[in-house]
């Protein structure tokens, strides 16, 4: 099965978790609380993933608020059983 999302990483995992809180109390629906993938950061770190690109304005708005600091967005595509994580520029 052939499927893209996209990961924004921060520079803490605290600074991932706190804006993934703040976008549940918003009410979007749209973003996930993940483990960052070890080939992007090693060690205990979280990253929020959302399906659609249009919707990283909507991360990035609130985590200036809050001075998150993003680290790097990045996509993730599976295709034929190949997992590729490429880092993009936005």
């Amino acid at each position: 099965m052939d499927y893209k999302y996209y990961i924004i990483v921060f520079k803490s995992k605290n600074m991932a978790v706190y804006t993934f809180s703040i976008l549940e109390k918003l009410g979007y629906k749209n973003f996930q609380l993940i483990s960052t993938p070890c080939g992007i950061k090693a060690g205990c770190s979280y990253s929020i993933k959302f399906k659609n690109i249009r919707y990283f304005n909507i991360i990035k708005k609130e985590a200036k608020k809050i001075n998150a600091e993003i680290e790097g967005v990045y996509l993730v595509e599976r295709k034929s059983g190949n997992k590729k994580i490429e880092k993009i520029t936005i």
